[in-house]
C-alpha cells in the first residue's frame, strides 16, 4: 500500500505550519546535497535521516521560534551526559546535550546564512563519527 502524501517527508513539509518552514526546507536541501547516502523518512513526526538502520539527523519543530536539527546516533549507542563529545565541532554550530547528541538551532535567515557554508562539512564529520563502532 502506498503512503499518503502526508506520510512522506515532502508531504509533511507541504503541510507544515511553522514560522521557520523556509529555513527547514533549506536545511533539507543542504543535508541532501551534503550526504546523498542518507535515507530521508519521517521519525518523531519530522524529517529524519538514516545511515543504515540508525537515524543520525532529525528535525525538531517543538519551538515555534526556531527549527532545530538534532545530531544523534540512533538508539544503538549508550548516551552519557557528562562525557566528551564523539567529535570536535570547529563550526560552533552545535550545542552538545551528551556525548552522542547535539543540536544546531536556526532561528532566522541570518542564522541559516551563517550555517549554510559550514553545515556540509559538519554533516560529513558527523557521519564519519557515528559510523565508527
Amino acid at each position: 500500500m502506498a503512503k499518503s502524501p502526508a506520510q512522506t517527508p515532502d508531504g509533511f513539509m507541504e503541510t507544515l505550519d511553522h514560522p521557520r518552514k523556509a529555513e527547514a526546507q533549506a536545511l533539507r536541501d543542504i543535508i541532501r546535497s551534503a550526504a546523498p547516502a542518507l535515507v530521508e523518512s519521517l521519525k518523531w513526526n519530522a524529517p529524519s535521516y538514516a545511515l543504515g538502520a540508525d537515524h543520525v539527523l532529525t528535525f525538531n519543530f517543538a519551538d515555534r521560534k526556531s527549527v532545530r536539527l538534532i545530531f544523534h546516533c540512533g538508539t544503538r549507542r549508550k548516551e552519557t551526559k557528562d562525557a566528551p563529545p564523539i567529535m570536535e565541532d570547529a563550526t560552533g554550530l552545535l550545542d552538545w546535550e551528551s556525548d552522542i547528541r547535539a543540536v544546531a538551532t536556526i532561528r532566522n535567515a541570518d542564522d541559516l546564512a551563517h550555517a549554510r557554508p559550514l553545515l556540509p562539512g559538519l554533516i560529513g564529520d558527523w557521519i564519519s563519527a557515528v559510523a565508527q563502532p
